[in-house]
């Protein structure tokens, strides 16, 4: 998982966590709340399961402190695969090449912390179906020939580039756009320029829509980008929607975890492109 991607995780699922921490923290000793956020991902390295304390400062803030010296496994169909500490910043990824997430695949998450056994369960969804896009290449103009009808071109949400995907039974999905990374990119705007270019990636909060429209202004620079559309399993789309409770309300923790709280769940993608180049 990209940077972007944790700190988008991150970001959606904080208050909840922090909701069932605090509330967790009044029957457990707190330096032992095993905070967890582990996530799954077909076809993708296992490189994001991120383990935290929480000790609560108050009855609705509280301070996370990374969790570098637990024992972390993954368990598929009976095969016991040890995961091993990625640095000072509490995640845990697979160092090994032999562990596949696979559709249908059931994973058991297994952490042993401070004499305590961490346990919960996910399956890896199917993929979206359907996954394309509406306009597979859009030629802009030339900003030397003619800068005010670029941007005026980019403003213009009649180019919008629309991803759609099947979704009958309104399930939630999120959508991941991504450029290459690209040493010396080609700017579509030179305000845009910087020494270096590490990649776009653009991520939507969740929909139970089956559609979402890209436009240019949000995209900076000429050439191929992927879409991929995230299908998200029931145990994450229960923690997101529990966000926005009010701690004083939230009377049981939604959580997967047994032995502490957060989320484990696996999610599945289809991917297709779409191209920016110059007229």
């Amino acid at each position: 998982m990209t940077t972007a991607m944790k700190s988008f995780f991150s970001i959606a699922l904080g208050c909840a966590l922090l909701f069932s921490a605090c509330d967790t923290v009044g029957t457990e000793d707190s330096d032992d709340l095993l905070v967890v956020e582990a996530f799954l991902f077909a076809g993708e390295p296992v490189d994001d399961i991120d383990l935290t304390t929480t000790i609560p400062l108050s009855t609705e803030d509280a301070v996370e402190i990374p969790v570098t010296d637990a024992r972390v496994r993954l368990i598929k169909a009976g095969v016991i695969y040890e995961l091993v500490s990625s640095g000072s910043d509490g995640s845990y990824h697979y160092a090994g090449g032999d562990l596949l997430v696979q559709t249908g695949d059931l994973f058991q998450l297994q952490i042993e912390y401070k004499g305590n056994t961490i346990t919960a369960f996910t399956e890896v969804p199917p993929p979206p179906t359907g996954t394309v896009m509406s306009i597979e290449r859009v030629a802009i103009p030339s900003i030397e020939s003619n800068p005010g009808a670029l941007r005026e071109f980019i403003r213009n949400r009649d180019n919008a580039l629309s991803v759609t995907w099947n979704n009958p039974a309104g399930d939630l999905y999120f959508v991941a756009v991504r450029s290459p990374e690209n040493e010396f990119p080609d700017y579509i705007l030179p305000e845009f320029i910087r020494d270096r270019f590490s990649g776009f990636e653009l991520l939507t909060e969740p929909t139970t829509t089956n559609f979402f429209d890209i436009t240019l202004f949000q995209l900076e620079i000429i050439g191929s980008y992927s879409v991929t559309v995230y299908r998200i399993n029931q145990e994450y789309a229960d923690l997101y929607e529990s966000r926005a409770q009010d701690s004083r309300d939230l009377n049981e923790p939604l959580s997967n975890i047994v032995g502490g709280v957060g989320v484990f769940s696996a999610f599945n993608g289809q991917t297709t492109q779409f191209e920016i180049t110059r007229e």
